[in-house]
């Protein structure tokens, strides 16, 4: 039987064993007084290997038959069954092609850590051996176990491939990278270590890592929340360290002794929040981007030739209005609030400071320039600004309801109607002409082909002097006058 695993939390063998090779080891550890025995030949220095005995084995005179006998746990009865006579077979569950199932894995990880180890032996980086194993069934884990390795269960003496010898890796994720300015944003960095670099006997000892973050302008107010090493809170006198003048953190690996303070393997992760600022790139193809770099030292001066990095993108956008007449005339002076939004800048240009989306007040307000522009830099695109004209243009009057101003994607390719209409003499359409076409967004260029347009109405004309409305005057000055007239004329006649 032979299994493998593409990548799994631990190194796993399946075995059966049976006599000790003549052949010389390097690292020999003695696990029992039986004939078999397990050869890891590339074991990592300071990595730990445990080997777990899950069934027993007989063999047949000749060696080409087997049989496993014993006890399955209740956590892996889905994978192996047991005939009349005890003997053991595995299920379809447990397989997958010719390799070992995900459900099997798993369940194997999960078993070991309750199980009675057979034999457990750190690696001093030369070829690994556990002699003196009793025929069996048998399971291999490490600290990092990371991949599986392949074991040839009718070998008489199995000699695996520790498939899990890998250098640090680093990973960084951001929470939301489509922010505004002034959002406060969370990122989380994951390190893989490893308490030894390099191959065999020659791998050295990791002194210290040193983390170290970009911390572009784009970013104030950083502060790290948290640092775990292996699943535990790390702290300095009792405080979380933080990013020092070089924007680097320094943990060390090694106690006074020099041994390793950690199990090979360890994760590292860090944790930081930082404010949005307005040095944030409107730019939906670059991005933002900063990275984290770890750094392995072989004592507290010299390093590793190699450090292992990653890094990450936030991305922010900007929305755009242009204030047009009925006839598609722009418009200055207009102004206009936005809820929940605080901006800077004038004529037109503005920079956010903080946005709430969940604001029902208003906040600063924004003119548009001499051309009817708007644009306001610094929004996720995933909101609809809600706009409240403050002030309409002179002569024209003020919107009655709110409007939603979407931001543009940059780097999107976008579609837009253009349409022109043309007017007579008297007022009526000729012609009217629908023009479309397909742009790619970018802020400094065409930001504004894309833009909103509001229309304002211009004001009611009211009667006026010389108009006919004047009539209602006329006619009420006659009355008043004849009204004198007869009222003369009555008291002259009293008089007489």
């Amino acid at each position: 039987m032979k299994f493998a695993r593409k990548s799994a939390s631990f190194l796993l063998a399946l075995a059966v064993v049976f006599a000790m090779a003549a052949t010389a080891f390097a690292q020999e550890v003695a696990a029992g007084d039986g004939k078999g025995s397990i050869t890891i030949s590339n074991a990592a220095k300071g990595e730990t290997y445990t080997i777990y005995k899950l069934f027993d084995a007989t063999v047949s005179p000749d060696g080409k038959h087997i049989a496993y006998t014993g006890t399955i746990p209740a956590a892996l009865t889905a994978y192996f069954t047991a005939d009349a006579n005890n003997y053991i077979s595995a299920t379809a569950a447990a397989k997958d092609g010719e390799t070992m199932s995900d459900g099997l894995n798993a369940a194997l990880k999960g078993w070991t850590q309750t199980a009675a180890a057979a034999a457990s032996a750190e690696s001093d980086g030369s070829i690994l051996r556990f002699k003196g194993l009793a025929y069996g069934y048998y399971v291999i884990t490490t600290t990092q176990g990371r991949t599986v390795i392949s074991v040839d269960s009718t070998m008489p003496d199995v000699t695996v491939v520790d498939k899990n010898s890998e250098p640090p890796t680093a990973e960084k994720k951001v929470d939301d990278n489509d922010v505004a300015i002034g959002q406060r944003v969370t990122y989380t960095a994951t390190f893989n270590t490893a308490n030894f670099i390099g191959a065999g006997t020659s791998a050295e000892r990791v002194y210290k890592y040193v983390i170290t973050d970009t911390l572009p302008g784009f970013l104030t107010d950083v502060t790290v929340t948290g640092i775990t090493i292996g699943g535990a809170a790390y702290t300095v006198d009792g405080k979380v360290p933080q990013f020092d003048s070089s924007k680097s953190i320094t943990i060390p690996w090694v106690d006074g002794n020099g041994n390793s303070l950690y199990a090979n393997g360890a994760d590292i992760v860090l944790t930081y929040e930082a404010t949005v600022t307005d040095q944030v790139v409107i730019d939906g193809i670059a991005g933002n981007v900063n990275k984290v770099t770890l750094k392995p030292y072989k004592d507290n001066e010299k390093s590793f030739e190699k450090e292992y990095s990653d890094k990450e993108t936030i991305f922010s956008y900007a929305a755009a209005l242009k204030k047009v007449d009925e006839s598609d005339e722009a418009l200055a002076g207009a102004k206009f609030a936005a809820k929940g939004l605080t901006v800077t800048g004038s004529d037109g240009n503005y920079t956010v400071v903080s946005y709430d989306p969940n604001s029902t007040t208003n906040g600063t307000e924004m003119e548009c320039d001499s051309t009817g522009n708007l644009v306001i830099r610094g929004l996720p695109s995933d909101v609809k600004l809600i706009l409240t004209e403050t002030k309409a243009p002179a002569g024209y009057n003020k919107l009655t309801t709110t409007v939603e101003l979407p931001v543009q994607k940059i780097g999107e390719v976008v579609t837009v109607t253009s349409t022109k209409i043309y007017y007579d003499a008297d007022g009526k359409v000729t012609t009217e002409t629908t023009e479309t076409y397909t742009t790619s967004v970018t802020y400094n260029k065409n930001l504004a082909a894309v833009a909103l347009r509001i229309e304002n109405k211009s004001g009611t004309e009211l009667p006026s002097t010389g108009g006919t409305g004047t009539t209602v005057f006329y006619v009420l000055g006659s009355i008043l006058v004849l009204g004198a007239a007869v009222l003369l004329v009555t008291k002259k006649r009293m008089n007489g």
